[in-house]
């Protein structure tokens, strides 16, 4: 576990929502099933301490353009740092319409998000839930992963539904069991 991934676990453990770092076969995963080889632009929303950024980077197509969007401003900086040509944004997903009108980033066709939803109230959900929405262009992607066990309490049978709620097609994938704790991915078509 990096050390910036636990000051930020320490430090604010609401915002970071994870007890372990993502896994690469989890990162593969994410990146396979978000369709981001022929995005021209891809959105990361709390890439953390980036185990999924580095997926992301290598699988995009030429000239496509990615950005990362992280509220803490330690792992912005330890993600910007790990990947200095990567366009790393401190701040909140619930701004994210905002974020890519002032660096003028082009609707993506691709969002993917390491955020974590479980601990995130109904209000929250949905707000970035629907920013997402509206940032994506018609028929994008956007990717995101849950738990395996916790997805069935109270908290991830409401996300589920709010993604029910907001996308038009919502899918998910087969359990990642190399992923510490055991996780899936939710695929969400615009």
């Amino acid at each position: 576990m990096s050390f910036g991934f636990f000051k930020a676990l320490i430090q604010a453990p609401t915002t970071v929502g994870a007890i372990w770092p993502s896994s690469p076969w989890l990162a593969k995963a994410m990146v396979s099933t978000s369709s981001i080889q022929s995005a021209l632009s891809v959105v990361e929303l709390g890439p953390g301490t980036g185990a999924f950024t580095g997926h992301i980077l290598e699988s995009l197509a030429p000239g496509a353009q990615f950005t990362a969007i992280e509220k803490s401003p330690d792992l912005a900086r330890s993600v910007s740092r790990k990947f200095p040509n990567a366009k790393i944004i401190e701040g909140c997903a619930t701004d994210l319409q905002n974020h890519l009108d002032s660096e003028n980033i082009p609707r993506p066709s691709a969002i993917l998000s390491g955020l974590p939803w479980a601990v995130f109230d109904q209000t929250l959900q949905c707000s970035i839930l629907d920013q997402i929405h509206g940032a994506l262009v018609e028929g994008g992607i956007f990717t995101t992963f849950a738990y395996y066990g916790p997805h069935r309490l109270r908290s991830g049978r409401r996300f589920r539904a709010n993604l029910e709620r907001i996308f038009k097609d919502v899918q998910r994938t087969p359990v990642v069991m190399q992923n510490f704790p055991p996780a899936f991915i939710y695929y969400c078509r615009r």
